[in-house]
């Protein structure tokens, strides 16, 4: 080839596998993100919460081996203040241990992990399609043999990272803890689900929030604004949803495991019909609800399948408003 000649060359050399390009810019993406001091030290904060479900159940492992006897009033005050399972613990301690584990790695998900979820993605997001949307740095990534959808997933892939990282991981280090805490390794036969039912909830919650920040990211060069819908999407739906309900379901024990007495009924067939229809408005209690049904722990009446059906809308809208977007600036 000539020296000077103007225009592309060819790449005779071998390219790297399409199913390994969206780890390249991931890659890139979890150590731009990293350069950030405060970022690593909020990371390291997130781990911070998971002391409390671990003490709930240390504490329930301990009174269990050392003071058998103390067991229903352990569950019957706070922390726990379970009188239902209380009664349920003097004729099958099984189901009691696979509830209070259950209980304790959602409380975790539910509460402190999805706030730090909110925080998170609200600040790393901006970085990534909203700076390369204004410097036009996506131009540099199409340059190569990239297609749009393996740069979403590239993408996408630096916040299902540190989501997983606050999220997915320290759950699992619970349930590794409660083994540990246990009389014996045969409590794996109780709660070999816990672990399948983490990693369902942890892409329950990682899919959705992921597709709706880069969404949001994509529509507008100015992170700011990315950031402000972000956050208001989630401050105005939990607001909303305080307002419009009044939580009819307050005071009942939540629901027993599948197969159980007390299990599902006839009278099931109406969960099909959402009894709490606000629920739909606020991202957070939509969580909530798909995860308490993933992990059997149910504290209202109202069917799950409405919350799944529109985060399931949001997974895949979201990723093709993205598509579409980044598609229209290749042919400006």
């Amino acid at each position: 080839m000539a020296l000077h000649d103007v225009g592309y060359r060819g790449w005779n050399q071998s390219k790297t596998n399409r199913i390994t390009r969206p780890l390249a810019i991931a890659r890139s993406g979890v150590s731009l993100v990293l350069r950030a001091k405060w970022l690593r030290f909020g990371l390291m904060l997130g781990w911070l919460p998971v002391i409390f479900p671990a003490a709930i159940i240390f504490m329930f492992e301990y009174t269990t081996q050392q003071e058998p006897d103390r067991v229903v009033g352990l569950l019957m005050s706070p922390p726990i203040d379970r009188p239902d399972l209380a009664a349920e613990y003097m004729t099958d301690p099984a189901a009691v241990r696979h509830e209070i584990w259950s209980s304790a790695i959602l409380a975790f998900f539910r509460y402190p992990q999805l706030y730090a979820m909110v925080i998170l993605v609200g600040l790393i997001t901006p970085r990534l399609v909203c700076y390369d949307m204004r410097s036009r740095a996506y131009l540099q990534y199409f340059a190569r043999p990239l297609t749009p959808t393996e740069y979403v997933f590239g993408k996408s892939a630096v916040l299902w990272f540190f989501l997983a990282c606050i999220v997915t991981v320290p759950a699992l280090v619970l349930y590794v803890t409660g083994v540990l805490f246990s009389p014996g390794l045969m409590v794996i036969a109780e709660t070999w689900d816990i672990p399948l039912r983490v990693l369902v909830a942890s892409l329950c919650l990682i899919l959705p929030t992921t597709t709706l920040a880069m969404m949001y990211s994509s529509l507008t060069p100015e992170s700011r604004y990315a950031t402000f819908a972000w956050f208001a999407t989630w401050v105005l739906g939990y607001v909303a949803y305080t307002f419009l309900t009044f939580a009819p379901g307050v005071g009942r024990p939540p629901r027993r495991r599948f197969g159980g007495r007390g299990g599902p009924s006839m009278s099931d067939v109406g969960d099909w019909i959402d009894l709490d229809r606000w629920r739909l408005v606020s991202p957070y209690h939509m969580l909530g609800k798909v995860q308490s049904w993933v992990f059997d722990v149910q504290d209202t009446d109202g069917s799950v399948w409405p919350s799944i059906a529109v985060l399931v809308a949001m997974t895949v809208m979201g990723t093709w408003i993205i598509r579409n977007r980044i598609l229209s600036r290749l042919r400006v």
